[in-house]
C-alpha cells in the first residue's frame, strides 16, 4: 500500500496570535486593576479630603463656641465682682447703721432690764465694751441686774467689777445705806448671739448669774 507524504502546516503565525491576545487581555487586566486601584485612591483621596474639610469646620465652630462661652464667663465673673462689691457696701451700710442705733437699743434694753430698786447713773462704751454704773438698795438688786443683762442675747461678758456700801442723804436730809455699784459687758457678734440662743432653746433657761459675794462690798 502506498505511503502518502502529509503535507506540512506552519503554526507559528497562530501561537503568535495566541501569545498576543493573552498579552493583550492581561495588559488589559493590569490597565482596569492600575485604573480601579486609581478611582480607589482617589475616592480615598477625596473622602479624606471631606472628613478633614468637616473636622476643620467642627473645631472652627468649637473655637468660636469656646471663645463665646469665655466671654460669657468674664461677663459673669464681671457681675460676681460687682455683686460682691454691692454685698460688700450693703454691709458696710448696715453694720454703721447698727452702730448707730447700738447706743438707743442698748438704753431701751437697760430700761427693760434693770429692776426695782436699782438707779443707774453712767453709761460708758470703749468699743464694743459698756460699763455701767449705779446705786441699789441691796446686793440682791445688783444681782438680779447682772443676771439680767447674762440673759440679753447680744450681750457678753457680763461681771461685777465694784459694789460697796454708801450712805447717801435725799432730798428730805434723811440718810440712806445703799450699793454703788459698777459693772460691764460687752456687745455679741450676731453669729455668737444666734449660737447662744441656740445653746438656750436646746439646754433649756440658762443658768441664774450668782449672786454678788459678801467678799464684793466695800466700806
Amino acid at each position: 500500500m502506498p505511503i502518502h507524504s502529509i503535507p506540512s502546516v506552519n503554526l507559528l503565525p497562530y501561537h503568535e496570535a495566541r501569545k498576543a491576545a493573552r498579552r493583550r487581555k492581561v495588559y488589559t487586566m493590569l490597565a482596569a486593576a492600575a485604573g480601579g486601584g486609581l478611582l480607589v485612591v482617589l475616592l480615598g483621596g477625596f473622602y479624606i479630603d471631606s472628613r478633614v474639610s468637616a473636622e476643620e469646620g467642627l473645631n472652627q465652630m468649637l473655637r468660636q463656641e469656646n471663645a463665646r462661652m469665655d466671654g460669657q464667663i468674664r461677663e459673669v465673673d464681671a457681675l460676681k465682682k460687682d455683686i460682691d462689691s454691692l454685698l460688700q457696701r450693703q454691709q458696710a451700710v448696715e453694720s454703721l447703721q447698727t452702730e448707730r442705733n447700738r447706743p438707743v437699743q442698748l438704753l431701751e434694753e437697760l430700761v427693760r432690764q434693770v429692776p426695782e430698786g436699782v438707779y443707774l447713773t453712767s453709761l460708758k462704751q470703749t468699743g464694743d465694751s459698756f460699763t455701767v454704773s449705779g446705786v441699789a438698795q441691796s446686793n440682791e438688786r445688783v444681782s438680779e441686774l447682772l443676771r439680767n443683762i447674762g440673759q440679753v442675747a447680744w450681750l457678753d461678758k457680763a461681771e461685777l467689777v465694784e459694789s460697796k456700801a454708801v450712805t447717801m442723804t435725799n432730798n428730805l436730809r434723811e440718810q440712806r445705806r445703799l450699793f454703788d455699784f459698777s459693772m460691764r459687758f460687752a456687745y455679741r457678734a450676731p453669729e455668737a448671739a444666734d449660737a447662744g440662743k441656740a445653746r438656750r432653746g436646746a439646754g433649756g433657761a440658762a443658768a441664774p448669774m450668782p449672786t454678788v459675794p459678801a467678799a464684793a462690798n466695800k466700806g
